[in-house]
């Protein structure tokens, strides 16, 4: 995992001029950086504003780089990530009360947004395609059979 992460980091800046001005290996910082977050997010200290971040920065990046690619595959999937994405904060929007009484909310929030993220799983694209699809098929399919109706009545 060590050199995964290693090639991953050479694409960051900001990792390289961590390692050249501490003298400590990049894995080490990402790593370090990462654990700390986890550690807030467990003893929700600020845990909200770094689910957050990472729910929305990290995709930002993604996405811009999807754009700026080539290919459109990647467009697809960061697409369907911003529409489910928007969906569960909608839903948060409504529920945040009686889910800030759950335990471990945000621990558990972090994950399913990783998962939806996470190129290994499209959990974006899983969900898109097993729930929201379908219900946005039987959404147009009921407009469509109410429209003729109303036209009609209309005239």
């Amino acid at each position: 995992y060590y050199e995964v992460l290693d090639r991953s980091l050479l694409k960051i800046p900001a990792a390289q001029t961590f390692q050249e001005k501490t003298g400590v290996p990049k894995v080490y910082g990402a790593v370090g950086l990462g654990g700390i977050g986890l550690v807030l997010v467990f003893f929700n200290i600020g845990a909200a504003l770094l689910v957050n971040l990472t729910g929305f920065g990290y995709a930002a990046y993604a996405s811009i780089n999807a754009i700026e690619s080539p290919g459109k595959d990647d467009d697809a999937q960061w697409l369907t990530y911003w529409v489910v994405f928007g969906l569960f904060n909608v839903a948060e929007y409504f529920t945040g009360f009686l889910l800030y009484w759950f335990p471990f909310y945000y621990l558990l929030k972090l994950g399913f947004l990783v998962w939806l993220m996470a190129p290994a799983t499209r959990g974006a694209e899983r969900l898109y395609a097993t729930g929201i699809k379908p219900a946005m098929v039987q959404v147009k399919a009921a407009q469509r059979s109410a429209t003729p109706a109303t036209s009609a009545s209309a005239k």
